[in-house]
C-alpha cells in the first residue's frame, strides 16, 4: 500500500498505486472517486516514473491540490507527506511500485513457488533419497488434481453465465422494493404547520406541505434509479428499522409529531414520535428524508418556519447571491454559487402572500446571473471543442477544468456534456 486516507469520508482506507497511474476526483470516471464535495471531478493523479519515484500532479485551476500546505501542479513524493485537497488528506506511507506493477525479479523466486505439474525434467546434480521420491510424487498428484479441480468449477461458472439473461450480468440493484410515508406535524397557538413526503415504489416521489397561513406547496417528481439506490443504502443503515417502540408524551398547548413508515426490500417499520426530541435513531432517517426532498424536490425543511424567519433566511440568501456575482472574475464557479443562492431567496419568499419586494429583486438577478453564466459557458465550450479538433489537449483541459466549475449541478444537461468530454480529452493525455 502507498496512501492512507487520514482525513475524510474514507478515513482509514489503505489504497495501492497501480503501475498505471491512478486518476482521483468526484467523477466516477476516475480510479478512485472521493465523495468530496470540494473536490473537482477530476482532480488529480498519482502515477510512477520511469525511475521509480512516486508523483501527484494536479488537474485542477481552482482548488488545487496541496502538499505540506503548499499548493502544488506536479510533485514528487516521499514517505511521510501529506496530500490534501478540499477534506480529504492521503499520508504516503510507501512510494516504491510494488510488486504487483513489475515482473517479479530473480531475488524473488524464492518466495514465489512455480507450480510443477510433474512434466519438467528433473535436475541434474543430486540423486533424490527414497523418501523425498515419494514425497515429490504425492507433492505433484497433489497439485495436478488442484488444478482439474480449479478448470472444473471454472467450466460450470462459464457454462451458468453463459446460460443466464443477459441482465443478470448487470449489477443487481440494492432497491427491490421501497415505499414510504413521513409526515411531521407543528402546531402552536399561531399557526400550524404539516409536512407530507410520500414515495412509492415506482419511484415517484412528492411532497405536500401546508399552513393556516395559506401558504402551500405541492410538488412531485420521479426519481433516477442510481439515486434511488443510494437513499435506500442510506436508509437502511440509519438504524431505523431497529426501533421497536414509539416515543410519545402528551404536553398542554404543544403538539410537535413526527410520523415515519418505511418498507424496504420486504422489511417494514413505523415509529411515532410526539412531543419529545428525536432518538438518535430517528434523528438519523429524518436526516436522510430531508435531505432527499432538498436534493430532488428542491424543497428545504426550512419552510416550515414563521414568515418573520423565512425573510431572514431570504435576505442572507440574496446579501450571498449578490457578493457572489460581485466576484464572478474570481472564480468560474461564483457564477453558479450566485445562481443558487438567488433561487434559494425566491424559494424562502415563494409560500409568502403577497410576494415581499425581495422576491422581485431576486428573480432579477437571478435571471441576469444565468445569463452571463450561459454566455461564458458558450465561449468556453467553443475554445475547448477548438483545443480538441486541434489535437491541443491540454489546452482543451484547461478549458473543461473551468467548465466543470462553471456548470458544477448534477441535475444540468450540459454538466454530461462536460464530463463527457473530459474523458476523451483524459483518455488522449495518458
Amino acid at each position: 500500500m502507498h496512501l492512507i486516507i487520514e482525513k475524510g469520508k474514507d478515513v482509514g482506507k489503505e489504497i495501492a498505486v497501480p503501475s498505471g497511474g491512478m486518476k482521483f476526483g468526484r467523477s466516477p470516471a476516475n480510479d478512485f472517486v472521493l465523495a468530496d464535495p470540494k473536490v473537482m471531478l477530476f482532480q488529480g493523479r498519482f502515477f510512477f516514473k520511469s525511475d521509480d519515484t512516486l508523483w501527484v500532479t494536479d488537474f485542477s485551476a481552482q482548488e488545487k491540490t496541496t502538499v505540506g500546505g503548499i499548493p502544488v501542479d506536479e510533485h514528487q513524493l516521499a514517505v511521510g507527506e501529506l496530500v490534501e485537497v478540499g477534506d480529504t488528506a492521503f499520508r504516503v506511507i510507501h512510494i516504491k511500485p510494488g510488486s504487483g506493477n513489475k515482473t517479479p525479479s530473480k531475488t524473488a523466486e524464492s518466495e514465489t513457488e512455480e507450480i510443477d505439474l510433474g512434466f519438467k525434467p528433473e535436475k541434474k546434480g543430486r540423486v533424490k533419497k527414497d523418501g523425498e521420491k515419494k514425497s515429490t510424487l504425492m507433492h505433484r498428484v497433489l497439485q495436478v488434481v488442484t488444478v482439474l479441480l480449479v478448470l472444473m468449477v471454472l467450466a460450470v461458472a462459464t457454462q451458468v453465465f453463459l446460460s443466464s439473461e443477459p441482465a443478470a450480468a448487470v449489477d443487481a440493484p440494492e432497491v427491490k422494493n421501497l415505499s414510504l410515508v413521513y409526515e411531521c406535524v407543528r402546531g402552536s397557538s399561531k399557526n400550524i404547520f404539516r409536512y407530507y413526503l410520500e414515495l412509492t415504489d415506482d419511484g415517484t416521489a412528492s411532497i405536500q406541505i401546508n399552513d393556516l397561513n395559506n401558504r402551500h406547496i405541492s410538488k412531485s417528481v420521479n426519481v433516477p434509479a442510481k439515486e434511488l439506490e443510494t437513499f435506500s443504502r442510506r436508509l437502511g443503515g440509519s438504524g431505523f428499522f431497529e426501533i421497536d417502540r414509539d416515543y410519545i408524551v402528551k404536553a398542554p398547548n404543544r403538539y410537535e409529531m413526527v410520523d415515519i413508515a418505511i418498507y424496504r426490500n420486504g422489511e417494514f417499520n413505523q415509529v411515532k414520535v410526539l412531543n419529545r426530541q428525536l432518538p438518535s435513531e430517528i434523528k438519523s432517517a429524518v436526516s436522510i428524508l430531508e435531505e432527499f426532498v432538498s436534493d430532488e424536490l428542491d424543497v428545504p425543511f426550512t419552510l416550515l418556519e414563521e414568515p418573520e424567519t423565512l425573510l431572514r433566511y431570504a435576505g442572507e440568501s440574496f446579501r450571498l447571491g449578490q457578493a457572489r456575482f460581485n466576484e464572478r472574475d474570481v472564480s468560474p464557479g461564483y457564477l453558479a454559487e450566485s445562481v443558487k443562492h438567488f433561487q434559494s431567496a425566491m424559494m424562502y419568499l415563494e409560500t409568502l402572500e403577497p410576494k415581499p419586494e425581495l422576491f422581485t429583486k431576486a428573480v432579477e438577478k437571478m435571471e441576469q446571473a444565468k445569463a452571463e453564466q450561459d454566455a461564458r459557458y458558450k465561449d468556453f465550450m467553443f475554445n475547448a471543442e477548438r483545443a480538441i479538433r486541434l489535437g491541443d489537449w491540454r489546452e482543451a483541459s484547461k478549458y473543461l477544468r473551468i467548465l466543470a466549475e462553471l456548470i458544477p449541478d448534477r441535475k444540468d444537461e450540459r454538466y454530461e456534456i462536460i464530463s463527457a468530454k473530459q474523458l476523451e480529452v483524459e483518455e488522449n493525455l495518458r
